[in-house]
């Protein structure tokens, strides 16, 4: 089995690819929140993550926006949520975001070993 810091690095190119995909698909009218004065175009993405286990492969899924508890992300038990814009350094938000799924990992973890 991998440990999690090798989970969240094999999985780092797959999400630099998809952010920079979605990068380019902000239209001008996406936001990253509902704060009436932010008009800068760009898209709140949330990537779920399940660690491996014995029995199963590590897992992710992505979804962009608010989707109500019902995108791909929601089936995950750790989130990594960033805020994506035109100009974002991506690597920084990639980096971001398995910073945030590593530590919900991790004391998920430490929670089940009590």
């Amino acid at each position: 089995m991998m440990t999690l810091d090798e989970q969240l690095a094999d999985a780092i190119p797959q999400w630099t690819k998809l952010l920079e995909s979605l990068k380019r698909d902000i239209e001008d009218d996406y936001r990253c929140s509902d704060d009436p004065g932010d008009d800068t175009p760009g898209m709140c993405v949330t990537i779920g993550f399940t660690p491996e286990t014995e029995e199963k492969d590590y897992s992710w899924h992505y979804q962009t926006g608010d989707n109500s508890f019902s995108g791909g992300a929601y089936l995950h038990r750790n989130w990594g949520v960033i805020y994506l814009y035109r100009d974002s350094d991506v690597a920084e938000l990639v980096k971001q975001a398995a910073d945030e799924i590593g530590e919900s990992a991790y004391y998920e973890a430490e929670y089940n070993k009590e």
